[in-house]
């Protein structure tokens, strides 16, 4: 009987033994992130009904529109096995009217008998096959299709509480943990037949075989139940201390060389010794409990098919069973003891695949935060972009203070402001990436939120302070599987200033960027992002600190290009760098929300590694004065200021596009 898996965990040994030790290379490999998943999640039993049933709900579910090709399997399966069992009947009748009976037509006949059943067994095992892997490679495509596309939907609010690698986990392992669920149906069908078959046949040849099989069932089904847990604990264990032993290795050789100069590396070499000697214990436990199952497993069953030929062979002695009956028993007992393993990883395979669908099921659970409204309402094109009394707060904190803002149709207004004052918070409002706590975005005189998502990032655009990158090529990166034409690339690069670049490569625009851009530098990254971002003709585009990897020369170069590819489009800049202060029609100055000590650790780090090494220019310096002296001024609504001497009074003049303001 087969019994293949979507994703089989590991091989069978010898005789249907335990399984080997998986190569070290995977122990490493897959130690650090697999196990800890598996430590941290519910088993089968720690479900509660509420999620068991929420998991099986989703299991049918997504095996309903498969149910077809599910049942051809079945079919297919139940064909097999019964061609498969036929073969010891076949042989029996062979060698009792055949062989014994010096019949050589009656042997010939058999013999054909069992050669169509061989035939019949391969045609029921390959659309067994066929179907089951048919099956479980469909309801994996839609399981973890429909789990990516709600995963895609999500804002960051929503996935705050679920790290990246917890998710791809749901994706990834539990998925596949279903699809060998869903391979292994069939196999019920097969299990079902052999019972059914076996039981009945050898209760036909004689009750006392039908008894001695019976007798064996128990301890069969107690040696697949008590090894394989104790040797997937110690397997577990001794891939935790392969991870420990793999950091250990991994310390010595890149920190030992330079702690040797002051002894610092012996701590180093009495880590790895220790985990080493970890590792060689739990391997021989491992190894203990692995020889214990591999002995234990086969004995029964032979044991059984010992006491079966003596009880057998009594029994042809005494006339009630023939020589071809004992041959076809101790056939049997070897489907039925393949078939009682199968058994148990069935029912272990039915408990993960519980496990991995309410996972998955969580994960689909997750609602998100910024959502289309039912009814969306169509946004009007070139209108001015208004705050009003905006601010926000994340996990009880004030990242962003209530401010007020409107940027008018076509102006370039940069957004500057000291660490932590919210500017990254800010300029994901518009696009609404995130909603404000308090207050209301419009665009247009529309509210973002009665507006839908795709309208909105197609009339507003954003440039993350750190871009990514997908791998692939530059022109895949930029269309981003939009229909666009090679020169609409190569002006939108051009515009971004890093054609020439591009141009010059191997490849040109199909040079391969390797995984998340790795094959360019920080400044092309941020420039390629630009460019992709023009290419979706945005009225809006907003850019968090977009030019902080550039030089001071081709920054400049770059902000005199997107000045004339602006024309009337508006351009919101978050930035610290005097060449973009200086750009701007207005300069919007943010102060700090009062807040803990600790609040906007994150932005202060994003904004710390994106800056170019200097501290702010004298016009940044005397907005910040400006924005919190000021007689009167607001957070937020401040304008660029000029330098002030510096025994200016605290109010210093302001110059704005209108004229000077005091």
């Amino acid at each position: 009987m087969s019994t293949q898996h979507a994703k089989p965990e590991h091989h069978p040994g010898p005789d249907g033994g335990p399984p080997g030790p998986p190569p070290a290379e995977d122990i490493l490999e897959e130690a650090g992130a697999e196990d800890a998943a598996e430590a941290a999640e519910p088993g089968p039993r720690d479900l509660s009904p509420e999620r068991r049933a929420r998991a099986r709900a989703l299991l049918r579910g997504a095996l309903r529109p498969h149910w077809a090709t599910v049942g051809a399997a079945m079919a297919a399966a139940g064909v097999r096995q019964v061609a498969f069992l036929a073969v010891p009947w076949c042989i029996q009748k062979a060698l009792d009217d055949g062989v014994t009976a010096k019949d050589g037509h009656a042997l010939l006949g058999w013999a054909a008998a069992a050669l169509v059943a061989a035939a019949v067994q391969f045609a029921g095992l390959y659309g067994w096959q066929y179907w089951a892997g048919s099956a479980d490679a469909k309801v994996g495509a839609d399981l973890r299709s429909r789990l990516l596309r709600h995963l895609a939907g999500l804002d960051r609010a929503a996935l705050a509480s679920r790290g990246h690698g917890d998710l791809a986990m749901r994706a990834g392992r539990d998925t596949d943990l279903v699809r060998e669920w869903v391979h292994g149906l069939a196999v019920w069908v097969v299990l079902a037949t052999t019972f059914a078959g076996v039981l009945t046949g050898m209760g036909v040849l004689d009750l006392s075989l039908l008894l001695v099989t019976l007798g064996m069932l128990p301890f069969l089904v107690w040696v697949n139940l008590y090894f394989p847990r104790r040797f997937g604990a110690a397997s577990g264990a001794l891939a935790e201390a392969h991870g420990v032993r793999a950091e250990a290795v991994a310390d010595l050789l890149q920190l030992g060389t330079g702690l040797r100069g002051t002894g610092g590396h012996r701590p180093l070499v009495d880590r790895h010794a220790a985990a080493s000697a970890t590792v060689t214990d739990r391997t021989v436990k491992a190894a203990r409990i692995e020889a214990s199952w591999a002995s234990v497993a086969p004995f029964v069953p032979r044991m059984a098919v010992a006491i079966g030929v003596g009880v057998g062979g009594l029994a042809v002695l005494d006339g009630r069973l023939t020589v071809g009956g004992l041959v076809a028993f101790t056939s049997w007992m070897a489907s039925i003891t393949l078939a009682t393993r199968v058994l148990v990883d069935r029912l272990l395979a039915r408990g993960q695949a519980d496990v991995a669908a309410a996972r998955i099921d969580e994960a689909l659970s997750i609602e998100a935060s910024v959502t289309d409204p039912a009814e969306p309402v169509a946004l009007t094109g070139g209108g001015d972009l208004e705050l009003s009394g905006v601010s926000a707060v994340r996990d009880g904190v004030t990242v962003l203070a209530p401010l007020d803002l409107t940027v008018r149709a076509g102006e370039f207004v940069a957004v500057d402001g000291a660490t932590g004052s919210g500017k990254s918070t800010l300029l994901r409002l518009p696009v609404r990436l995130d909603d404000p706590d308090t207050g209301t975005v419009r665009y247009g005189g529309t509210d973002l939120r009665d507006a839908a998502l795709d309208d909105i990032r197609g009339r507003i655009a954003y440039v993350a302070q750190r871009p990514m990158l997908l791998s692939g090529t530059v022109a895949e990166n930029l269309r981003l599987g939009r229909d666009l034409p090679d020169e609409a690339l190569h002006d939108a690069c051009r515009t971004a200033g890093i054609h020439e670049q591009i141009a010059a490569m191997p490849d040109g625009y199909d040079t391969e960027l390797g995984e998340s851009g790795t094959a360019l530098s920080g400044g092309q990254v941020q420039r390629l992002a630009i460019a992709r971002a023009l290419l979706g003709e945005p009225e809006v585009l907003i850019l968090d600190d977009s030019t902080s990897a550039l030089d001071t020369t081709t920054e400049r170069a770059v902000l005199d290009r997107l000045r004339t590819w602006a024309a009337a489009r508006t351009i919101v800049f978050a930035t610290h760098r005097t060449a973009v202060l200086e750009a701007a029609d207005r300069v919007v100055t943010l102060t700090a929300a009062a807040r803990a000590a600790d609040a906007g650790a994150d932005e202060a780090r994003e904004d710390a590694e994106s800056r170019s090494g200097r501290g702010p220019g004298p016009d940044t310096r005397a907005a910040e004065a400006e924005a919190e002296a000021a007689p009167g001024a607001e957070a937020g609504t401040g304008t660029r200021a000029e330098p002030a001497p510096a025994d200016a009074p605290v109010s210093v003049p302001v110059t704005t596009p209108e004229g000077p303001r005091g």
